[in-house]
């Protein structure tokens, strides 16, 4: 029997996967919601890496609409149809959102049997997602012994699952969220201030109505806008041509936005949510504090100065900042720590079959 050695170690036997990961992202929605985008991004790095994983739809052919994707998919039916879900040969990926599902009876179907990976976005959503602040179904979730790895994607939310969830070293992976190269900081600049409403949307609300009362200087000229509602590439092509991009995101696991405006070479203000406080360490935005409406409005009001009366400096700034982000957070870091990740995986997976 030949076998041949997959990249990041795994062992493919005659050029097969060693098991199979389907990613559950039910129901089907398609609205702008980053995290469904990075579960099929991570499906499409472990088709890459040799594996066959597919992401797990409600309704047969459904894909979202709002950002382009390779990854395979199918519906929950066929996968029971085809038997995708044996659990000697398959494991399941699944978000941090699904703290409450009954796994005996999961849209109908019993995965109680399967071994699990929880792919966690925003650590945060443990507690949110609770009537009350119990530790039976953390526990359930995240202490079964089916949970072979918890996967977080920021040093706050590895923290967070460390410290506060109390879950071991040997069960945490921490990976990378890659920003796309279709964020350039190359693209002709105009003076464009630019937010996303979704999320609390009072705070824009305040920041806005004191940058028109406040008697800002420097704001000659400047228009601001909303991203709502665009396509991915639509947000990349707003995001290439703005100098200011306003972050109202909390909290966040990770705050792709924020990583996505910089690799855009744009000034930042606002807020980390948690997840994206290491972004701000390049020096060219401004960290807010959850709810400092007034530090908001300095925050601007630095910005605008400093493109007015220091340009040439904060273009480089900004350009630095750029590179730096885009090197740290690229589809090639993400790979590899996709595949380190899912090694551990699947060595636990192995020695979890040995104790059934």
């Amino acid at each position: 029997m030949a076998i041949q050695e997959g990249f990041g170690g795994f062992l493919l036997m005659q050029g097969k996967s060693p098991f199979r990961v389907r990613a559950l992202c039910l129901p089907d929605i398609d609205s702008p919601i980053g995290g469904v985008k990075q579960l099929y991004r991570h499906v499409e790095h472990l088709v890459d890496l040799g594996l066959d994983a597919a992401v797990v739809t409600e309704c047969r052919g459904f894909r979202p609409a709002w950002f382009e994707s390779d990854a395979p998919s199918y519906s929950l039916q066929q996968c029971v149809n085809a038997g995708d879900f044996n659990r000697n040969f398959c494991i399941i990926l699944l978000p941090e959102t699904y703290l409450t599902v009954d796994w005996c009876n999961f849209w109908g179907v019993n995965l109680s049997l399967n071994a699990r990976v929880v792919l966690n976005q925003n650590a945060y959503y443990s507690y949110e997602s609770l009537q009350t602040l119990a530790a039976k179904p953390l526990s359930a979730f995240y202490d079964h012994p089916s949970v072979l790895q918890v996967f977080s994607i920021s040093e706050d939310n590895h923290l967070f699952l460390s410290r506060n969830l109390g879950l071991p070293d040997c069960r945490l992976s921490r990976i990378i969220n890659a920003v796309e190269p279709i964020f350039r900081p190359d693209q002709p600049k105009e003076n464009l201030l630019y937010w996303m409403p979704r999320k609390n949307p009072e705070h824009v609300k305040a920041v806005l109505l004191g940058m028109q009362r406040g008697g800002m200087p420097y704001n000659q000229g400047w228009k601001a806008r909303s991203m709502d509602n665009l396509t991915h590439f639509q947000v990349a092509e707003c995001l290439n041509t703005a100098r200011i991009f306003l972050s109202f995101g909390h909290p966040e696991g990770f705050g792709l936005p924020i990583a996505e405006a910089m690799a855009s070479g744009c000034w930042v203000v606002g807020y980390s949510g948690g997840g994206g406080s290491e972004l701000f360490r390049y020096g060219a935005s401004c960290h807010v504090a959850f709810g400092d409406w007034a530090g908001f409005l300095d925050g601007i009001e630095h910005a605008l100065e400093s493109f007015a009366l220091r340009p040439r400096e904060t273009e480089l700034r900004l350009r630095r900042q750029a590179s730096a982000v885009s090197a740290l957070y690229s589809h090639e870091q993400a790979r590899a720590s996709i595949a380190g990740a899912w090694q551990r995986v699947s060595e636990a997976f192995t020695v979890w079959k040995q104790s059934l």
